[in-house]
């Protein structure tokens, strides 16, 4: 199996995020998970409005729709930026063509991508919509098979673990592409089969006819529609009685080697998960234990006990989004 610590994904990131003081108001932001994930990965900070020529500080810019078109305007000047900002982002979408995931500043009408103000006029108090920003937009609709999130929603822990976890699935991906084996490519689908399995089964077992059609199609075009499946699998988190469904297979393996007092007890732990009394890491970490103790490889080589570097788990927060 291709280890975590083998892979250094990497990541299109808004300058604003710990980067630069290069908002609007002159000012930036101290993201403690962005510093923390530093470590692991290498970034690609990228500001679209001061790349385009603005300064910094600025006067605000907004989304206005204008007919069927969004236009990037600046309402103190009355300048129309649509034209510069579309050249722009055509120009970064070649530059960030190798990236495995993107993190982006929340609501921001270049950067944002969801949850963005379109306006219906540059007028003060005019109504809003929410949609994406210009750039924002454009890399999730380029990207869509990468992790993509903004800095607001990693605050929550539920969807930061998708997050790493997609990251890291993708990046890993992406280097079996380059090895170009048929066994890698095999590998990487049997040492992730669990880790699928809890996030969709369905679209695992469509993956499996595909891995099981290796024979008889070429690499290239193999790992292309490979590629699309295993994105759709991660395009949302698991479910909570998913993750239950795999960790009682896993408790299989073992199950007829242990006490039925430990048994009980790894039971009445997946039963608090299951109402939301512990975290997933609880369960996880017990039956872990046991595929140790009794040196199942099956399982010892399943990224489903550690999806990313265990040290990107912040445990002050472990217990939070629990389901």
């Amino acid at each position: 199996m291709i280890d975590n610590y083998e892979i250094t994904p990497v990541i299109g990131i808004s300058k604003c995020i710990n980067f630069a003081k290069c908002r609007y108001n002159g000012d930036g932001d101290n993201n403690e998970f962005i510093n923390r994930l530093n470590s692991f990965v290498e970034y690609l900070p990228f500001c679209p409005e001061v790349e385009i020529g603005m300064s910094t500080p600025r006067k605000p810019i907004r989304l206005v729709e204008v007919g069927n078109k969004i236009h990037l305007i600046q309402p103190a000047t009355q300048i129309d930026l649509t034209d510069n900002m579309l050249e722009y982002t055509d120009s970064l979408m070649i530059k960030l063509k190798d990236v495995d995931g993107f993190i982006l500043k929340t609501r921001s009408p270049s950067c944002g991508i969801k949850e963005v103000k379109i306006y219906q006029s540059d007028k003060k108090g005019a109504t809003s919509r929410k949609g994406k920003g210009m750039v924002g937009g454009k890399i999730t609709e380029t990207y869509n098979h990468l992790a993509i999130e903004d800095d607001g929603r990693l605050r929550n822990f539920k969807i930061r673990e998708h997050f790493l976890t997609k990251l890291y699935v993708m990046a890993k991906f992406k280097k079996v592409k380059l090895l170009e084996s048929i066994d890698d490519l095999k590998e990487f689908h049997s040492c992730n089969n669990l880790l699928m399995m809890a996030y969709n089964q369905l679209r695992l077992k469509e993956l499996n006819k595909i891995i099981n059609q290796s024979d008889s199609i070429s690499f290239d075009d193999l790992v292309i529609v490979y590629e699309k499946y295993l994105a759709k699998i991660f395009r949302i988190a698991p479910r909570y009685t998913s993750n239950i469904a795999v960790l009682l297979k896993c408790v299989d393996y073992f199950k007829k080697n242990i006490s039925s007092e430990e048994l009980n007890f790894i039971y009445n732990l997946i039963e608090e998960y299951k109402n939301h009394k512990v975290p997933f890491s609880a369960p996880l970490n017990v039956i872990k234990g046991y595929v140790i103790r009794f040196d199942i490889e099956y399982l010892m080589n399943q990224s489903f006990f550690d999806p990313f570097p265990k040290e990107l788990m912040d445990v002050n927060d472990s217990g939070k989004g629990i389901k």
